[in-house]
């Protein structure tokens, strides 16, 4: 009986850990956690409401988190004395359709500190870290890196 229970256990915990884990609330005061998104890839996005870049590509991330089925962006808002009244009226100005949550400590220390915004993560289906991108991303190039990993993945089997 104890090792079916330790089986289980070890079971249960490969089939449902993710390589790398964090969380967050988001603007509407969910906590989530990336693990939530397993099984899908996950773009992690830093960002400020004052970069031009960043806001640039905010079209692209809305674009690719609503025809990817397989996909996410959650967004991560690297100014911390911005007002939620601020925030949230930028994210309807700007329709952003994906989960925005402010920078906290256990993002940046399962991700890094971003160098420069906007930077965003890739992270596979079962949370492993990708590609780290500086600057802009287009839901063109997201969905070719993608189907790249993808490929790979497939040869590597």
């Amino acid at each position: 009986m104890k090792k079916l229970l330790i089986l289980l256990v070890f079971f249960f915990l490969s089939n449902n850990a993710l390589a790398i884990n964090f969380s967050f609330t988001d603007m509407e005061g969910k906590v989530q956690k990336l693990s939530d998104y397993k099984g899908k890839w996950v773009l992690v996005n830093f960002w400020a409401t004052w970069c031009p870049p960043c806001r640039k590509e905010i079209p692209d991330l809305t674009d690719f988190h609503q025809e990817n089925d397989d996909a996410v962006v959650i967004g991560v808002n690297y100014e911390p004395g911005i007002s939620d009244k601020k925030l949230n009226h930028f994210l309807a100005l700007y329709l952003v359709n994906y989960p925005i949550t402010r920078v906290n400590d256990e993002i940046i220390a399962t991700l890094g500190e971003p160098r420069g915004l906007p930077t965003s993560i890739l992270i596979d289906p079962q949370g492993n870290v990708k590609k780290k991108i500086s600057g802009m991303v287009t839901d063109r190039k997201l969905n070719q890196m993608i189907a790249q990993f993808e490929r790979q993945s497939k040869k590597e089997k």
